[in-house]
């Protein structure tokens, strides 16, 4: 096995933000199953490259050759994982999947224009749109986390210029059809705005890679109005090493995005282009033994909530799971048992009585995890 599994003090030494980041109320530690990490480590492949990289010195800007390797690879990945065709000249790169959405919304969309929020949403998208003086506007989903298409369109007819797509969705766990996905594109091409396709978390699918699909893969008018965001912080957890790829398959908005967008996203790390490049031209392996482990994590889950008040539907990807209470503030409640998670309210309005909850850890841990979870949260 290739997968570190740390017990809770070397979590807790290691002084990272999973497992230092909340407390309970009288300060005591918390699990860490909040923050969108893993604690497996990293491919020892991408362990290696970066132990070399600074063995060798290589500490300073980014080189174009390491650009470029990041492009291809970044290419290779797509098409080896989903069967999407890139070309590496259509590939850029960003500091982060946040900041290639700040730089979309601030360059490529109308000013003033709001920004459509399916929810359960991603915390910041919900709130960098108000930070750039944007408007967020939360589209609750329908029931089985469906895209409220009615209520997109209100928001379109009302001039939002940007709808936001996680796919996987963060935190529901959906991946969304080949179908739903042509009844967005099939809505958002009457209206002058652009789709932002977070899919950073497509490495992390569940059985048959393939029933993931990029929304910008689908033809060209879905790539005519979509900025999509990748990177390898999620499927390899190397989250701290800054690197992301924005694809752009349409010439015209492209060219946008070099005249207008390109300037506001420096800030890619060599480390995280070193870690990216070499992710994305490993084997599946890794991907393949992590998503193993966390399955059989998601076995404890299904086992642990059956039959309890709490609602929870199995994840189809990512490591992150979502539970809804019969009470408000799953969150608050948890942190007192000492469990630390997301509060659901941050996720989205209409989300009081829900949480994240991350699955992402060993499973001694995620076993005392869903022991003190079940028990804090029974009527």
């Amino acid at each position: 096995m290739s997968l570190l599994l740390p017990n809770e003090l070397a979590l807790r030494d290691t002084g990272s933000l999973k497992w230092t980041g909340i407390l309970t109320p009288d300060g005591m530690p918390t699990k860490g199953a909040w923050v969108a990490e893993m604690d497996f480590g990293t491919a020892p492949e991408i362990r290696d490259r970066l132990v070399r990289a600074v063995n060798e010195g290589m500490l300073g800007y980014n080189p174009p050759w390491l650009t470029d390797a990041v492009r291809e690879a970044t290419c290779t990945f797509q098409e080896r994982r989903f069967g999407w065709v890139v070309e590496p000249s259509q590939v850029r790169i960003a500091s982060s999947v946040l900041g290639a959405l700040e730089a979309t919304i601030t360059q490529l969309t109308r000013p003033g224009s709001s920004v459509v929020v399916p929810t359960p949403a991603y915390m910041p998208f919900l709130t960098i749109p108000e930070k750039l003086g944007r408007k967020a506007v939360q589209v609750p989903s329908l029931p089985g986390w469906k895209l409220d298409l009615q209520g997109i369109r209100a928001a379109l007819e009302d001039g939002a210029g940007l709808v936001m797509l996680c796919n996987p969705w963060n935190p529901t766990g959906r991946v969304l059809t080949v179908a739903e996905l042509k009844e967005l594109h099939d809505l958002v091409s009457g209206y002058d705005a652009l789709v932002f396709a977070d899919e950073i978390h497509s490495p992390l699918v569940y059985g048959d890679a393939s029933k993931f699909v990029s929304y910008a893969s689908l033809g060209p008018t879905y790539a005519a109005h979509t900025v999509t965001a990748v990177a390898a912080s999620k499927g390899w957890n190397i989250a701290g090493l800054p690197a992301a790829q924005v694809i752009l398959p349409d010439n015209q908005l492209r060219d946008r995005w070099d005249r207008q967008a390109a300037p506001f996203t420096h800030g890619a790390t060599t480390f995280g282009l070193l870690g990216a490049a070499t992710a994305y031209t490993l084997d599946d392996a890794w991907l393949d033994e992590v998503l193993a482990y966390i399955s059989k994590n998601l076995d404890l889950a299904d086992e642990a909530l059956a039959g309890t008040t709490i609602e929870y539907s199995r994840p189809e990807a990512t490591y992150l799971t979502w539970w809804g209470w019969d009470r408000p503030d799953p969150a608050a409640t948890l942190r007192k048992a000492g469990v630390g998670v997301n509060a659901g309210i941050t996720l989205g309005a209409n989300y009081g009585n829900w949480a994240r909850v991350n699955a992402a850890m060993p499973r001694p841990l995620w076993e005392e995890t869903l022991e003190l979870a079940v028990a804090a949260l029974r009527p």
